[in-house]
């Protein structure tokens, strides 16, 4: 995130730590951008109804690094699967309702930088373009 959207976050309350651990365990990252996570847990509480409490039953169904989920826990699945989506796709929610928060931060693009250029006129790695030329 540039430095202007990270000044524009107001403070996160709530779950962010219990948001970032869990982040970290579906990823299986130990590191994830702070600002980036505060902008993510921002968006799911206003797009995800009683998310808080869900993310608190999700992190209960969460044993170390192992994630089971009974046949009850649907709604828990189904969040955890929206968090990847937002870390890996830099996105949260579906359709209409679906807000960006992030394209060039997105773990997805963070992976394949080093390795894919993709065709464009923008020549580099993803989000080169974000930095002025001198």
């Amino acid at each position: 995130m540039s430095q202007q959207a990270r000044a524009g976050l107001p403070p996160a309350a709530g779950n962010l730590a219990v948001f970032t651990t869990v982040s970290a365990t579906l990823t299986g990252r130990g590191s994830l951008d702070p600002a980036l996570a505060q902008a993510l847990y921002q968006a799911f509480q206003v797009a995800v109804k009683d998310f808080d409490t869900t993310l608190l039953k999700l992190r209960g169904a969460m044993t170390g690094e192992e994630i089971t989920f009974s046949d009850e826990q649907k709604a828990e699945q189904g969040l955890s699967q929206s968090i990847l989506q937002a870390w890996y796709l830099g996105v949260v929610g579906k359709g209409k309702k679906a807000v960006c928060v992030t394209y060039t931060e997105a773990l997805a693009n963070k992976v394949a930088a080093p390795i894919l250029v993709p065709p464009s006129y923008s020549y580099g790695p993803i989000g080169t373009w974000t930095t002025k030329p001198e």
